[in-house]
C-alpha cells in the first residue's frame, strides 16, 4: 500500500467534501486511505498525489470517478427499511396526496434519493401499487444516486437475500421471483421506476428532474459534514413541491441545518415538510 502523507490526506478529504459530500474526518483516515487504494493501484498511480491528479484534471475523469465512488459509498440497503415511516406514507400522505393528484390532474412523484441498488425505490413502488394510485400513471417513483454502478444493480432489479431481512412474507411473494441462487423483481415494478444520477450536493445535476411530493433520503447525510449537509438540505428543499414531504434516516437531524423545512411527528416518527406557499 502507498504511503499517504498528511497533505494528499488534506487534499483528498477536501476535494471529496466539495464532489461529492463524503466527510473523513481524522478518525476515518485510515480508511479512507483503504478505500483509495484499490482505485490507485487499478489505475496504475505510484502515489495519491497522482490519483488525485487524474480524478480532478483528466478528461476521463468521469469514468474513474465512478470507479473510486464503488469503494468509497455504502450501497448496504434493504427492503422496507424503518416501518413506522412508511406506515406514515402509506396511512396518512398517499390518501391525502391520491386527492389533491386527482384535482389537479397530475401524478404523485415520489423519491429515493441516495438510493443505492434501488431498494428503497422499489419499496416505495411497492406501497404505492398496494395503494388506490395506479402506479406509472397516477404516481411516479424515481431513484437518484451518484454512483453509476449502483444505478445498473437497480435497473437489473436482482437482489441477494439479505436485502429481503425486513420484507413482509405476502410482498416478497407477490413481488419476486427466484432462480439460480438470486431473486428478482417483478418486471412491471422495474418497468415503472425511474433511475437517475444525481449529486446531493451539486444542484446542476437535478436538472430535468421534475418537483416531488415525497422524498426519502434516508442515511446519506450522516456520511456528510456540516456545509455538504446545509447543500444536500438546500437541493432536498428545492426539489420538494410546497407541502412536500421529506423523509431523512433516524439518526440525521436537521436540528444544526438553517432551513425552512418544518419538522413534523408521529408516533415512532419524525418527517419534515416544506411550507405550503
Amino acid at each position: 500500500m502507498a504511503r499517504f502523507d498528511d497533505a494528499e490526506y488534506r487534499q483528498f478529504r477536501e476535494w471529496l467534501v466539495q464532489q461529492y459530500g463524503l466527510d473523513f474526518g481524522p478518525e476515518r483516515r485510515d480508511i479512507l486511505r483503504a478505500r483509495l487504494e484499490p482505485t490507485r493501484r487499478e489505475l496504475g498511480f505510484e502515489d495519491f498525489h497522482q490519483l488525485l491528479f487524474h480524478l480532478k484534471y483528466h478528461p476521463d475523469r468521469e469514468g474513474d470517478r465512478g470507479r473510486l465512488l464503488r469503494h468509497l459509498t455504502n450501497n448496504e440497503s434493504y427492503f422496507f427499511r424503518e416501518p413506522a415511516q412508511l406506515d406514515v406514507l402509506r396511512e396518512e400522505i398517499l390518501p391525502a396526496l391520491r386527492t389533491r393528484a386527482r384535482e389537479q390532474g397530475r401524478p404523485v412523484r415520489l423519491m429515493s434519493a441516495g438510493c443505492a441498488s434501488g431498494e428503497e425505490a422499489y419499496t416505495l413502488a411497492m406501497i404505492v401499487d398496494q395503494s388506490p394510485l395506479r402506479l406509472g400513471e397516477e404516481a411516479v417513483v424515481t431513484g437518484v444516486d451518484v454512483d453509476e454502478s449502483a444505478l445498473a444493480r437497480a435497473r437489473e432489479g436482482s437482489y441477494r437475500d439479505n436485502a429481503f431481512r425486513r420484507i413482509p412474507p405476502d410482498m416478497r411473494r407477490r413481488y419476486f421471483q427466484s432462480a439460480d441462487g438470486t431473486t428478482r423483481i417483478e418486471p412491471r415494478l422495474v418497468e415503472n421506476v425511474d433511475f437517475r444520477r444525481a449529486n446531493l450536493v451539486d444542484p446542476a445535476s437535478w436538472a430535468g428532474i421534475p418537483p416531488q411530493h415525497v422524498i426519502f433520503c434516508r442515511n446519506v447525510l450522516i456520511y456528510f459534514d456540516d456545509s455538504a449537509t446545509r447543500r444536500a438540505v438546500r437541493i432536498l428543499h428545492d426539489a420538494l413541491v410546497p407541502g412536500g414531504y421529506l423523509f431523512l434516516g433516524h439518526a440525521e437531524s436537521l436540528s444544526r441545518v438553517p432551513t425552512p423545512l418544518v419538522t413534523e411527528r408521529r408516533p415512532g416518527t419524525v418527517f419534515h415538510r416544506r411550507p405550503e406557499g
